[in-house]
């Protein structure tokens, strides 16, 4: 009998948390960190979990939170989860940038789905460049207008063309 109130309890516990999550900003993001790689881009995230989502996700696991994970990213069409856990996750969107004259340029995109866009800035927004550097900007409700220059092509492909000029 004690068992079988156990499993009520907990399942009791897990509706509430599910549609109290549903109704309400289960996930606030603290911090986005935009890695470029070529015309993708990585972008890690940093948040805190309400009460009772924290309750459900520990004991269920994240895959309960990847819908609300891509959905952050939803002005993109392309997004993969690739990790996530209780306090950040890690999204890949292949195609975030667009090829143009040696370089991949990524247009601002709001965070949140088209429906609805996040109103509350992220704190901290930072994007990472192939080469290190990075800019970060503050209070932002949308990724940033930025580029970066595509990687140059190998010595070997660079002779190669210039050998094919003379000839």
């Amino acid at each position: 009998m004690r068992r079988l109130a156990a499993i009520v309890a907990f399942l009791t516990l897990s509706t509430i948390a599910t549609s109290f999550a549903a109704d309400s900003n289960c996930l606030n993001v603290k911090e986005v960190t935009m890695r470029l790689e070529g015309d993708n881009a990585t972008f890690e995230l940093n948040y805190t979990l309400d009460t009772f989502t924290r309750f459900y996700v520990t004991a269920l696991g994240c895959r309960y939170l990847e819908p609300e994970l891509i959905s952050f990213l939803g002005g993109y069409s392309d997004v993969m989860l690739i990790r996530a856990d209780i306090d950040g996750a890690a999204l890949q969107v292949v195609g975030a940038g667009k090829y143009n004259s040696g370089y991949y340029l990524f247009d601002s995109v709001p965070f949140g789905s088209k429906e609805k866009p996040l109103k509350d800035g992220i704190a901290r927004f930072s994007v990472v460049y192939p080469g290190g550097r990075v800019r970060t900007f503050y209070n932002v409700t949308a990724t940033q207008n930025v580029f970066s220059q595509a990687a140059k092509p190998p010595a070997s492909s660079a002779r190669q063309r210039a050998g094919k000029k003379q000839g």
